[in-house]
């Protein structure tokens, strides 16, 4: 072989180890992110299952309750569970503000919390109560049939079927829908508002700061710490009392998981709780 043959030979063999060492290397990274997604997948699955013992431990709690009471205000309680860490809080749904018994003044006091004014405020307002009501004539600032055609919509023109449902409505949207999820409720049930398992901001809401501003100095001084809660209370004053439960698990730094699910307790052996919405 020519010594110039004998060179071309070389960089062939070269060019083919190069190509070679190019594709091994392709299907060593093509594995390890099959093995990095499978990892991850396997940690979403143990955190979600981490999430669902936090709903069980919840309502074990909550069924066993005894003469020291199971808190119901929706003070977070951290508990381990194997690998992962879990916040677990219950709230009484009679503590947040009921959308669908909200009168004109306190749907307006509501979003006035939520941080609107000006017409901004007038249009959730009126376009709130459009959506519930049972007639097709909007208020000088709302909504009815007609501005929803275009997006295919149409008011309830009848009670909220979940807190989420107030992002349809003109004026509210997504992000103070969102911010509605923690302290009000389409699951109020029957019986009273209660101030002592409420946040301030659904005090203010439900009472107003004049009326309600005995028990708005009781929960802040609640929540400072400064007094010993009185939002203990056993099993028995729990049965029928829509309650939610919320859980956060999470394993390491990155994976997480959330269930909000709402429950009422029967007292009934043969079938002790009644699930209801999960979010």
């Amino acid at each position: 072989m020519k010594k110039s043959e004998r060179g071309y030979a070389l960089v062939a063999a070269v060019a083919s180890i190069a190509v070679f060492a190019l594709i091994a290397l392709m299907v060593i990274e093509a594995s390890r992110g099959t093995i990095v997604a499978a990892g991850a997948e396997a940690d979403r699955a143990r955190v979600q299952a981490a999430a669902e013992a936090g709903l069980a431990i919840a309502l074990r709690n909550l069924m066993n309750a005894g003469p020291g009471g199971a808190s119901i205000d929706g003070r977070v309680q951290h508990v381990r569970f194997g690998e992962a860490d879990l916040a677990i809080a219950i709230q009484d749904e009679r503590g947040k503000i009921p959308l669908n018994a909200l009168s004109a003044a306190q749907t307006r006091r509501l979003f006035e919390e939520l941080g609107l004014s000006g017409d901004r405020l007038d249009i959730a307002t009126d376009s709130f109560l459009d959506w519930l009501d049972d007639d097709d004539d909007p208020r000088p600032s709302g909504a009815e049939g007609g501005f929803y055609a275009p997006q295919g919509l149409h008011p309830r023109n009848g009670m909220l079927l979940s807190v989420a449902e107030t992002a349809l409505i003109r004026g509210v949207g997504k992000p103070l829908a969102d911010r509605l999820e923690a302290i009000a409720t389409v699951h109020f049930g029957n019986g009273s508002f209660e101030p002592a398992h409420a946040s301030l901001t659904a005090i203010k809401v439900m009472e107003g700061e004049e009326k309600g501003a005995i028990d708005l100095i009781e929960r802040q001084k609640e929540l400072a710490g400064q007094r010993t809660a009185i939002a203990l209370v056993d099993t028995g004053t729990l049965i029928g009392r829509p309650l939610s439960i919320e859980v956060e698990a999470r394993i390491g730094q990155q994976a997480r998981s959330r269930i909000r699910q709402i429950v009422i307790l029967t007292g009934r052996a043969s079938q002790p709780y009644i699930l209801k919405d999960r979010s």
